[in-house]
């Protein structure tokens, strides 16, 4: 997430998918809103967040589902 200049008009807008083990999905959501996002839907929580920036990019997180394969020992999220 980026800070953005008021006075300037908004430019492009994307939407970005980010698939992760379930595992991590909750680090990743934390870190996203630390960064400045936003939840606007989290109807299906904790299997996808849809967050959006300041300027409404959007960003959906969505946790693999259950059985994934387990974060090898080591592995930061």
């Amino acid at each position: 997430m980026q800070e953005l200049d008021a006075d300037k008009p908004l430019r492009h807008a994307m939407h970005v998918d980010v698939s992760i083990a379930r595992e991590h999905a909750e680090t990743r959501l934390a870190a996203a809103l630390a960064a400045g996002g936003r939840i606007i839907d989290d109807a299906d929580a904790p299997a996808s967040w849809i967050l959006a920036d300041r300027a409404g990019n959007r960003l959906c997180i969505c946790a693999w589902p259950d059985g994934a394969p387990p974060p090898a020992p080591g592995d930061k999220p």
